[in-house]
């Protein structure tokens, strides 16, 4: 996707090279390995607005049980509730690259006040009905993070998107590991209905950070402007600027999109952070606190895969190490059912779900990114967004669906057979380019 590089080119070598699929040259720029002044705050706050929304969703995730046992609903209701909010709110990511006259700080920091007034909303509804308009509104409001977060990282260092789009996921992953156990904990004193409450609270607190320090991919603060005076920097070389409809037709975006529709069955925040609480408490009857306690492993496990994926992805390729996810992440899966109700095997297991499954999006989000090469980077984002991420929530219904009829090991046999298909439209359509791969590490 087209950025202007980060390093100057006194210090990188660029390259043109034809683009046979999309018939327009492109430019490939040899960045180094440093990070600009203000590059590694823009990836903090941007993977902080992100730990917000995976917040919302995993508190949520785990007052789900009780909110279902509350109202007298199946979980064929909740997917249906859950799997339509998801095709809305995938569809919107799609507007992406229709906002650029908006800056990422006010598309991330209203998203983030929105989500707030859906928890405080949901946590005083009366029935399903305004609980699940308060979910839908969520989800409609919750649109910008992947896509808009997404493109301000990559065209802020575009040599290390893998390393980057991996931070912000694992941004996301700590609101995965820090929300169940706030949660957790107030629903076994007080009730969902609090804890949902004291999490809205919390998602406006949070959003003033995301409103002050976020800037836009070509701020340039006075310190960094009088640093190239100094230096007498020569004017950057911008990425030539190429067709979105003419890039999706390369074979290989269309793989990681089928790979990714395929996949959404085992995503984590989209299916696991609402199934796995489900089964823990619906399958296995567990507490509020031992649930919060092995949510947070597979947290712990989801916090540590995707920068290391990620890293290895930049040195090695993308393709490798995400056919080794999908493959280890469908034994994970599979496993996770199988192992009985012990709560430390049941843990450990959840560990290994986090480090493979919530470490599969980056990884194939990264591979996109590389395939868009000369495309806007909020377009090519949000169309890769709204096409796997809407088709891929019609499995939270489908699954809801499963688990009301067969029950939840069928449900993650399932999520561990899409893993292994999505593995193989990876490893037979989608051929990374050498010349990308060697402008990384």
């Amino acid at each position: 996707m087209s950025s202007e590089p980060d390093k100057t080119l006194d210090s990188e070598e660029a390259n043109r090279t034809q683009d046979p699929a999309a018939g327009a040259k492109k430019i490939i720029i040899e960045s180094g390995k440093g990070w600009n002044p203000g590059d590694r705050l823009q990836v903090a706050v941007v993977s902080f607005s992100h730990t917000i929304q995976h917040g919302y969703v995993a508190a949520l995730g785990v007052a789900y049980p009780f909110v279902l046992a509350d109202f007298h609903v199946s979980y064929a209701v909740l997917g249906i509730i859950l799997g339509g909010a998801g095709i809305v709110g995938g569809l919107l990511q799609g507007l992406a690259g229709f906002v650029k006259k908006y800056s990422t700080k006010m598309l991330l920091g209203s998203q983030n006040l929105g989500m707030a007034l859906s928890l405080a909303v949901a946590s005083i509804s009366p029935g399903i009905f305004l609980f699940g308009a308060a979910r839908i509104f969520g989800t409609l409001v919750s649109w910008p993070q992947h896509p808009v977060g997404s493109a301000h990282l990559t065209e802020r260092v575009p040599h290390r998107r893998g390393f980057v789009l991996a931070m912000h996921t694992t941004g996301g992953n700590l609101g995965t590991l820090l929300a169940p156990l706030i949660t957790s904990i107030i629903i076994a004193y007080y009730g969902w209905r609090p804890a949902l409450l004291t999490m809205a609270g919390l998602t406006a607190l949070a959003s003033v950070l995301t409103w002050t320090s976020v800037h836009s991919p070509d701020h340039v603060s006075k310190h960094e402007q009088r640093s190239k005076s100094e230096k007498k920097l020569p004017v950057q070389a911008p990425a030539a600027a190429g067709s979105l409809l003419q890039a999706l037709k390369r074979r290989e975006a269309k793989a990681v999109l089928g790979a990714g529709m395929v996949s959404g069955a085992g995503r984590g925040l989209g299916v696991l952070a609402v199934y796995i609480p489900a089964y823990l408490r619906s399958g296995l009857h567990m507490s509020p606190l031992t649930i919060g306690m092995l949510v947070t492993m597979v947290s712990v496990g989801a916090l540590t895969g995707p920068g290391f994926g990620g890293h290895l992805s930049d040195r090695f390729g993308r393709r490798p190490v995400l056919l080794s996810l999908y493959f280890f992440g469908a034994l994970a899966l599979t496993g996770f059912v199988l192992v009985g109700s012990n709560p430390v095997i049941v843990g450990a297991m959840g560990f290994l779900v986090g480090v493979f499954s919530y470490s599969e999006q980056p990884i194939r989000q990264a591979l996109f990114s590389d395939v868009m090469q000369g495309v806007d980077a909020r377009k090519a984002f949000g169309a890769y967004f709204a096409i796997s991420q809407s088709v891929g929530a019609l499995w939270i219904t489908a699954l809801g669906i499963v688990i009301t009829s067969l029950g939840f090991k069928s449900a993650f046999v399932t999520m561990a057979g899409s893993f292994i298909v999505a593995g193989l439209i990876i490893g037979v359509f989608a051929k990374e380019d050498p010349q990308l791969t060697s402008t990384r590490a």
